[in-house]
């Protein structure tokens, strides 16, 4: 599968649950200087979120978005960790 090439992991928590865990094509988050996308084999990168709407493009094509208040989201070894205040 060709897209499952481009896959990574990606882990949203919250203080009360695990709001998603699996694997995703992109991720597109409102950063405190603007939107920004991950891709597998990103670099390295801790960054603090702001208010906005969080965007996953899953590896069959799909895509999931939700609202966060803020948060932060870390980048290490093709796996993304978001952690948000609350997610809708």
């Amino acid at each position: 599968m060709a897209s499952s090439d481009k896959a990574f992991e990606i882990e949203i928590v919250t203080p009360e649950k695990q709001y998603f865990s699996g694997n995703v094509t992109s991720v597109i988050a409102p950063g405190r200087d603007g939107l920004f996308q991950i891709l597998k084999n990103h670099a390295p990168l801790v960054a603090a979120l702001k208010d906005g709407k969080v965007r996953l493009e899953v590896p069959q094509g799909g895509q999931k978005s939700f609202t966060i208040p803020d948060g932060f989201l870390e980048v290490s070894d093709n796996k993304v960790i978001l952690l948000a205040e609350a997610v809708s």
